[in-house]
């Protein structure tokens, strides 16, 4: 079953996830299964480093989690790149979305003409014995004057990718996987899994 975080030996199309925030899982899940690649939510705390690298935090995590659960992991982790704003909240953007929200993002941007911004996920794949392998995956696109839509999470409700007219939150999951940062990233992690340990 898709979530459960048992400790059961996994055969080499399964993959462990650790990560507590379900809307990830069910993404990751939805762009690995065709690749008919599992994916398992190992929902277990992992330590977050202070740093400007998403990928450096990502993979101090996952060699870290993969030593605690002597088992291969995939840790993710993501940020949201402001151009006017110097890249920020980039690496921070989850305490800033927690402390701020989405409209204290828009207030910050209420008098900024330009408003280009991308989204980047950073994988790490680790195992005990093993060196990490890194997957990351970028959308280009703009912040929205107001909030819009009810679905996604995060800074969905303000995103709106290049070549859409609609924010994440907006389209669903299907627009979302087309264009999300997440999926790019994933489906790199997924042709070199398939490639390598398959």
């Amino acid at each position: 079953m898709h979530g459960e975080a048992d400790t059961s030996p996994s055969d080499k199309r399964t993959v462990w996830f650790v990560t507590q925030n379900h809307h990830k899982y069910q993404e990751a899940r939805r762009t690995l299964d065709p690749f008919g690649i599992k994916i398992r939510m190992l929902a277990s705390p992992k330590t977050e480093i202070q740093s400007t690298r998403l990928g450096e935090i990502a993979k101090f995590a996952a060699e870290e989690a993969a030593r605690k659960h002597n088992r291969s992991v995939l840790v993710e982790d993501s940020g949201l790149f402001v151009r006017v704003l110097n890249g920020f909240p980039g690496p921070f953007s989850s305490y800033v979305h927690d402390t701020i929200g989405v409209g204290g993002l828009l207030r910050l941007m209420s008098r900024q003409t330009r408003r280009e911004a991308y989204f980047q996920a950073s994988l790490a794949l680790a195992s005990p014995k093993e060196s990490s392998q890194e997957f990351s995956g970028k959308v280009h696109g703009t912040i929205s004057q107001k909030s819009a839509g009810t679905q996604g999470f995060g800074f969905d409700p303000i995103f709106i990718p290049r070549g859409a007219r609609k924010t994440f939150a907006q389209g669903g999951t299907e627009f979302k996987d087309k264009y999300s940062h997440r999926a790019v990233a994933f489906r790199k992690l997924a042709l070199w899994y398939i490639r390598t340990k398959i």
